[in-house]
C-alpha cells in the first residue's frame, strides 16, 4: 500500500516515536511510506517531507490543504495515518471527494468541545493507544464504537529485549532513571517523583542516583541532585544500566520489554511498580498517562512505600513480563493489527454497504427427515441460484475481497451487487450437487472444511439424536476434487469443536494447526475460518486475527459491515423452504441493519 504518515510535531513526542517504529516496520514489509509534518525529531526510512500541519493563518492553512490534496493524488496514496488533531483536520479538506482512507491514532485525552461532539473528523477510523481513550470517545463524544479499535503503542523487539532478569546491588547507590519530556504535565509529575520518591529512600537510608533521560533539568524546581542524558536511540542495553525506571506510555513498555523494574507514573496518575497483577490496569491508562480529567498527577505516598518494598524484595518475575509484553505489544503483532486496519478503512472508503453473506450446508437430491434444518435439496438450490442471477447479484469469495481490501485489484472491476455464498462442513453432496449447480451458473461460493481427513460425517449432530441426520463429509482420498470446483477452501476447525469452550493456548492451536494442514494439503493461503455451531467470543476473534487469518464468519453477531469486524461476520442462515421474498430480503444490503436493530445483536 501507499501509506502517509501526517504529523504535526514541535519538539520529540510519544506520537512521532509510535508513527517513526511503524514507518520502519512498514517499509521493511513492502509498503511505500511517507511523512509529512511540521518538523521531524526521529530519524526513519520515510521519505519526509516538511509542511505547516498546524498553523495559525487560515491562508497558510489553504495552501497547506491544496498542497496536502496534490500530494495524496500525485503518489496514490491508500491511507492517511494521522497523529494529531491539526493532522485530522487538514487531510479532512484535502481528500474531500478522494477515495483515500483515513485511520487516526489518539495518543491522549482529547479536550471536550460542541464541534468535535457534534462531527467526527478523525477519519474513517480511530484507534486510541489505551481502553481510557477508547472510554472517552464511546462515552462523551458519543462515537460510533464499531470505528473505535484500541490498539497499543507498538514497541521494537529487535532494539527492546531480554536475556536475563537485572539482580540489585544493595552495595553500590541504586540507580533510577526517569524518561520522558519535562513539558507540560510530565513536568509537575517528575519534580513531584524526585522530591517525594527521594524522601522515602533517604528515610530507608537507601543511597542513590537519579538521571534524567529527555528532558531539561534546567527547568525543574527540585534540591536532589540529578545527572542528565538524551532522549535518541533508547535500547535495552541502556535500559539495563539503570536499576529502576520511572516512565509512563510505551517508556514503561520498553522497560519491561527489557525486562528492568519500572514504576508507571505519568501525565495523570501514578500506578506504582508494574507487575504481572496489575499490567492489565496500567496497560488501560497508558502506564498513567490517561485518566478520567486533566487534572496534574498527585503522588502516592502510601503506595510507593509499597512499591520500594516489592522493589528491594526482588520476587517481581521480569522475565515473565518481558515474555507478555514481547506476545502483546511487540511490533510484528502491532504493526500488522495496524495493517489491517488500513486496508478496512480503505475497503470502507470504496464500499460502505453491507454485503450479503449466506450460510448454506447440505445439497441433498431430496427433502432431509432431520430435526437440523441446515439442507436446501438440489431444485431449491437451483432456483436460488436462478434468482440471484436475475437479481443482478455477483458472487465474491473472501479471497475476492482480500484484494480488493489490499489495493491489488482495480475498484472498477468492483460489482455493484456483490454475493457471498458460504457453505459449512464439506458434504459429498456440496460437490456432486451444489458444485454443478454453481457452475452451470457462473458462480462461486466459498466452502469451511474441517482439516482432520479422518472426520468422515457430521458425528456432532447424530450422537445423540436421530441416526437419520448422519450425512457423510468428503473422504480423505476424495479431498483434492475441492480444487477442481467453484469453491474456494477455508478453515472450519480441526474436529469440530466449539471455540468458546477451548482456552486461550487451545485456541490459538486450533487455528493454526487447521490452517496449517489445509494450506499444506491444498496448496494455496487459508485466509477465512468459520466457527463452529457459528459460536464466537472476543477472545476467539483476537486469536483468529493472531493467528493470520483475514475473516472469521459466524452467525449472529458482527458489525453492521464486514470491516468492521472482519474476525466476528454475520452470516445469514439459510433453511429448506427459502422463497423469492425470503432471498430477495436476505439480500438486500439493509439487511444486517434490520436484523442487528430487531435482535439487538
Amino acid at each position: 500500500m501507499n501509506i502517509l504518515h501526517l504529523l504535526s510535531q514541535k519538539e520529540l513526542t510519544g506520537a512521532e516515536v509510535y508513527a517513526s517504529t511503524l514507518i520502519d516496520q512498514q517499509i521493511s514489509s513492502g509498503h511505500r511510506v511517507f511523512q509529512i509534518s511540521n518538523g521531524f525529531f526521529k530519524t526513519n526510512l520515510a521519505q519526509q517531507i516538511s509542511l505547516p500541519v498546524e498553523t495559525t493563518s487560515i491562508i497558510e492553512f489553504g495552501k497547506s490543504v491544496l498542497f496536502l490534496r496534490n500530494f495524496l493524488q500525485q503518489n496514490k496514496i491508500h491511507v492517511v495515518h494521522t497523529h494529531s488533531r491539526a493532522a485530522v483536520k487538514l487531510v479532512f479538506y484535502a481528500r474531500l471527494g478522494l477515495k483515500i482512507a483515513v485511520v487516526s491514532s489518539v495518543h491522549g485525552r482529547q479536550h471536550i468541545s460542541f464541534s468535535k461532539k457534534w462531527f467526527n473528523q478523525y477519519g474513517d477510523f480511530i484507534v486510541p493507544v489505551c481502553d481510557k481513550i477508547a472510554d472517552q470517545l464511546k462515552n462523551e463524544f458519543k462515537y460510533n464504537a464499531r470505528r473505535i479499535k484500541t490498539i497499543a503503542n507498538p514497541i521494537d523487539h529487535r532494539k527492546f529485549f531480554a536475556s536475563t532478569q537485572k539482580i540489585l546491588d544493595t552495595s553500590k547507590p541504586l540507580s533510577i532513571a526517569i524518561i520522558g519530556r519535562t513539558s507540560g504535565p510530565k513536568k509537575h509529575r517528575t519534580e513531584v517523583f524526585i522530591e517525594k520518591f527521594s524522601e522515602i529512600l533517604k528515610q530507608k537510608s537507601i543511597a542513590f542516583e537519579i538521571t534524567l533521560i529527555g528532558g531539561d533539568p534546567l527547568i525543574l524546581k527540585t534540591i536532589t541532585p540529578l545527572k542528565s542524558e538524551s532522549h535518541t536511540g533508547l535500547n535495552s542495553q541502556i535500559l539495563q544500566r539503570f536499576d529502576l525506571i520511572v516512565g509512563s506510555g510505551r517508556v514503561s513498555m520498553e522497560a519491561l520489554m527489557s525486562a528492568v523494574p519500572c514504576i508507571a507514573f505519568g501525565e495523570s496518575q501514578y500506578i506504582g511498580l508494574i507487575t504481572e497483577m496489575n499490567l492489565s490496569d496500567a496497560a488501560s491508562t497508558n502506564f498513567g498517562d490517561i485518566g478520567s480529567n486533566f487534572n496534574l498527577p498527585t503522588f502516592n505516598a502510601t503506595q510507593a512505600y509499597k512499591d520500594i518494598e516489592l522493589w528491594l524484595s526482588q520476587s517481581v518475575d521480569y522475565l515473565s513480563l518481558s515474555k507478555t509484553i514481547q506476545e502483546t505489544y511487540s511490533l510484528p503483532v502491532i504493526s500488522k493489527k495496524i495493517e489491517r486496519i488500513y486496508e478496512s478503512a480503505y475497503f470502507l472508503i470504496n464500499y460502505n454497504l453491507w454485503i450479503p453473506i449466506l450460510m448454506y450446508h447440505k445439497v441433498p437430491d431430496q427433502d432431509l427427515k432431520s430435526q437440523h434444518k441446515v439442507f436446501v435439496n438440489k431444485d431449491n438450490f437451483e432456483k436460488h441460484l436462478q434468482f440471484f442471477k436475475k437479481s443482478g447479484l455477483t458472487t465474491l469469495t473472501f479471497d475476492d475481497l482480500s484484494l480488493f481490501r489490499k489495493g491489488l485489484k482495480d475498484w472498477s472491476t468492483f460489482p455493484r451487487h456483490p454475493l457471498i455464498l458460504t457453505f459449512d462442513d464439506g458434504y459429498e453432496d456440496n460437490i456432486s450437487n451444489a458444485d454443478a449447480l454453481l457452475k452451470k451458473y457462473n458462480m462461486k461460493a466459498q466452502i469451511f472444511i474441517l482439516a482432520d481427513k479422518n472426520v468422515s460425517s457430521n458425528e456432532w449432530d447424530y450422537q445423540d439424536s436421530n441416526p437419520a441426520d448422519k450425512h457423510d463429509i468428503v473422504s480423505a482420498e476424495n479431498r483434492q476434487q475441492w480444487i477442481k470446483t467453484n469453491f474456494t477452501i477455508g478453515s472450519h476447525g480441526i474436529k469440530h469443536q466449539r471455540m468458546p469452550a477451548m482456552n486461550r493456548k487451545e485456541k490459538m492451536y486450533e487455528l493454526t494447526e487447521s490452517k496449517r494442514l489445509l494450506e499444506n494439503e491444498f496448496g494455496y493461503p487459508v485466509i477465512s475460518f468459520a466457527y463452529t455451531y457459528g459460536d464466537t467470543d472476543e477472545e476467539s476473534a483476537e486469536c483468529t486475527e493472531l493467528a493470520g487469518y483475514d475473516y472469521g464468519v459466524n452467525t449472529d453477531t458482527g458489525g453492521l459491515l464486514i470491516e468492521e469486524n472482519p474476525y466476528s461476520i454475520f452470516r445469514v442462515n439459510i433453511f429448506p423452504h427459502e422463497d423469492a421474498v425470503s432471498l430477495w430480503k436476505k439480500t438486500r444490503w439493509w439487511y444486517r441493519q434490520y436484523y442487528f436493530y430487531k435482535r439487538k445483536k
